[in-house]
């Protein structure tokens, strides 16, 4: 096997987030703002944005590349509560104890315990239980608590809100990061104004041209690989500031390029990585695809309506315009219709009968659409320009 394939799979991971700094771009403003509120006593954080924009990836990098403090990372899943979600954080912590035995000379020894045995989760104090057992050592501690918009539970929700407020109120040398799929914080934490204080939102966006070009030519770079600018900027287009198209692009492309010898990344092998990436994408992108343009008459019409969705210009909501929609329609069909042509197309689209693609926000002139999940834009792209 070419030693390159090892490295190639953790320098462009589409299916698993990034876990080392070494092979992580971008996100240079989030991070400097994780590390003002790791750096203020009192103050938390919630990270928030769309799925697919590498949130995980930034939670795995604060984790390990923070070096003046004990980062303790824990996954939420749907059957957690406030008391299981802390007691897995405690478990995670580990420490030793020097133990002096008895006699003339006595033996010492070094023990270790874990932490989530000062923890009770039937305590009726549990919240002070907690704050109590961290303030009792010097370590400053980072707890991350990802994948939060699987906590469906609202007594979770609110008891993590109250526990925020109380570490801040008792400056305690701790610092929490919720970190979850959400348009704004309110969707993972519920609204509490008393935390607007001391809970810092930082919101991690799709990644710019320039942050989506960096991931390009570092990775390839460490694989020894180049690539003209006409290509990376079609694979920037492409992934729409998901970070995980860009990963899935370049690892089919170059893997192909190192299976032939080969050291340009030309034309001829983002046509094979778009094949490959699109076979290796989510079922659920293609089975809502497929349900959407399944038609034996109209096929092509329904194709070519989501590529004019995603071809459409965002607000600041991720959201686009139907005038843009039809505009982009009339040029890629070469046809000229008004709106009230595809009002019904749209309509359907935002129901399951035609894969639920689109959700449709607001009313009247001001409505606006949105893809249900927001992946859908890029993977359109690459769909059309694989036909």
């Amino acid at each position: 096997m070419n030693e390159k394939f090892p490295l190639l799979n953790k320098v462009f991971s589409p299916s698993s987030p990034i876990k080392k700094s070494d092979f992580f771009s971008g996100r240079i403003t989030q991070i400097d703002k994780i590390c003002d509120v790791i750096n203020e006593d009192g103050q938390h954080a919630i990270v928030y944005g769309e799925r697919g924009v590498g949130k995980t990836s930034f939670a795995n990098i604060i984790s390990e590349s923070l070096t003046n403090v004990y980062p303790i990372k824990i996954t939420c899943n749907k059957k957690d509560t406030f008391h299981t979600l802390w007691k897995q954080a405690f478990n995670e912590i580990q420490f030793s104890k020097t133990i002096t035995g008895l006699g003339f000379k006595p033996e010492i020894k070094k023990e270790l315990i874990n932490f989530g045995h000062t923890l009770d989760i039937n305590s009726p104090y549990f919240n002070n239980d907690i704050i109590k057992c961290l303030n009792s050592f010097p370590n400053r501690f980072l707890f991350i608590f990802d994948e939060f918009d699987n906590i469906e539970d609202y007594k979770t929700k609110s008891d993590f809100a109250d526990l925020i407020k109380a570490f801040s109120d008792n400056n305690i040398n701790t610092t929490i990061v919720i970190v979850g799929i959400a348009d704004d914080i309110v969707e993972l934490i519920g609204s509490h104004p008393s935390l607007e204080r001391c809970l810092k939102q930082i919101k991690i966006p799709r990644m710019s041209d320039k942050e989506s070009a960096e991931i390009i030519i570092k990775g390839l770079t460490k694989l020894e690989l180049t690539i003209s600018d006409t290509v990376k900027n079609k694979i920037i287009e492409f992934s729409s500031g998901f970070p995980h198209y860009i990963h899935l692009l370049c690892k089919y492309g170059a893997r192909e390029l190192i299976e032939n010898e080969k050291k340009d990344f030309g034309e001829a092998y983002l046509t094979i990585a778009i094949r490959k990436g699109i076979e290796n994408t989510n079922e659920n992108l293609k089975s809502s695809f497929r349900i959407a343009t399944i038609n034996n008459s109209t096929s092509d019409k329904w194709m070519l309506i989501l590529y004019a969705c995603a071809l459409s210009p965002l607000d600041k909501y991720n959201c686009f315009e139907r005038t843009k929609i039809v505009e982009l329609y009339n040029v890629i069909s070469h046809k000229k219709v008004n709106g009230n042509s595809l009002s019904y197309n749209l309509k359907q689209l935002c129901n399951p009968e035609r894969g639920d693609i689109l959700q449709k926000i607001g009313k009247g002139l001001h409505s606006r659409y949105r893809f249900t999940n927001p992946m859908m834009r890029a993977f359109i792209k690459l769909k059309i320009n694989s036909i």
